[in-house]
Formats: C-alpha cells, structure tokens, sequence
C-alpha cells in the first residue's frame, strides 16, 4: 500500500493501483508499473500471418536472376519480388482455419504466359526426378530447337525450382531429362511444374545466365 506524505499534495511511496510513488534527493517522483503486451490476435490475423510468412519463405528461394528472368519488366513502384508476393497472395488454399499457397494448382509465374506451351509432367523415384512433356501444338512446332526453363514445384515440402532443360523442346513426340533427386525432395513427395520460353538456342548454365528472348503472345482477354 502507499503511504502519502506531506498532505494530500505531497509525494507518496509506494504502489497505488498502476503507479509507484519514489522520491530521489528529497524530490518525489511517480512512475508506471511496466504493462505487460499480450498478442490478441484474433485466429483469423494468426492464420494471415502466417500465410504471409509462408509466402515470404517460397519467394526468398529465388534469386535475383530468377526473379528478372520470371519479370523482364517489372512494374513502375514495385519490386519484382514484391510482385511475386503479389501474384503467389492472390488465390490461397483455405481449409480449417488456415490458408495456405496453393502450389498444387500454379501454372505460372512472372509475366510468362504458358497457355502455348506443352505440359510438363513430374515423376520421382527413389534418385532423380522426370520432366517430361509429350504434347503438340503450333508454338511447339515453330520452337523446335530452343532450351526451355522448367519450373519445378515441391507441393509438400514447398519449395520452387527454376531448372534449365538439356533437351530442346521437340517438335513432336516425347521430350525428357532426368536429375538427381537430392536437391529436390524424396520419391514419395507431390511435385507440380510448367515450361517457360526462354527463346535460347543453347542449353543454358546457371542462374546467372537466365534470360527471355522471346516468350509467347499474351492470351486474349476474356469479355465479361
């Protein structure tokens, strides 16, 4: 309890509800007990941040390279990286309470349309991983001879890959490389994955050498 001296208008000692009353060289002082900060977050804003930091994580496995090859041109007051936040925010997988990327259904990334392009089947086994792809079309048949960029997908593990072909696209029949499956993930885990036009003529080496010389045209826009 406090004790109060002087009269009513003098200083106090003590603690009186939140205040602590001192006094230092005969001067009296008064000052707050320190409060305590709870995080009152409602399980909706949990759920949020949390996705937010999931979305952070997958962004910060590319590098800068990639994240140029991905947005050759980047938009006027935004970063690119903040551009990928952007597009991987734009339509989470909601179940239970919480949200989550869903890396299952992408089928792009960056400013690379892929409506053209073939699409890539992922198998693993116990070593490596399978890209492959099989379909034929018009933009196939023109690209023969180019080295495309393979984005592969680790649905459970969730990480994302940029992967140079050492194949050329084809212009028809089946097309496939394999890799080591160390850097990957285990044969057991769910991959998604798509091709990205680079437009090169040689099969490219490491991430610094990524680059887009031509890309397919953009899908017409839909009339509502």
């Amino acid at each position: 309890m406090g004790k109060i001296k002087q009269g009513i208008l003098g200083g106090f000692k003590g603690k009186v509800g939140t205040v602590i009353g001192s006094s230092w060289n005969g001067i009296a002082y008064m000052r707050g007990l320190p409060q305590s900060t709870k995080d009152r977050k409602s399980a909706a804003q949990l759920a949020q941040r949390d996705f937010f930091r999931e979305v952070q994580d997958l962004v910060g496995q590319l590098s800068y390279e990639q994240l140029v090859f991905l947005f050759p041109n980047s938009a006027k007051g935004m970063s690119r990286r903040n551009l990928l936040v952007k597009q991987l925010s734009a339509d989470p997988l909601v179940a239970e309470g919480s949200k989550h990327v869903d890396l299952a259904s992408i089928t792009s990334l960056g400013n690379a349309p892929t409506a053209d392009l073939p699409d890539v089947t992922i198998t693993a086994s116990r070593s490596t991983v399978t890209i492959a792809w099989d379909a034929e079309n018009d933009w196939r048949t023109q690209h023969g001879d180019e080295y495309p960029t393979i984005c592969v997908i680790n649905v459970t593990r969730k990480k994302i890959f940029l992967v140079h072909s050492t194949v050329t696209v084809g212009a028809s029949g089946v097309q496939s490389f394999s890799l080591s499956h160390d850097a990957f993930g285990v044969g057991s885990d769910e991959y998604n994955g798509f091709m990205l036009s680079t437009g090169g003529k040689i099969p490219l080496v490491g991430f610094a050498t990524l680059s887009v010389n031509e890309r397919p045209a953009r899908p017409p826009k839909k009339n509502n």
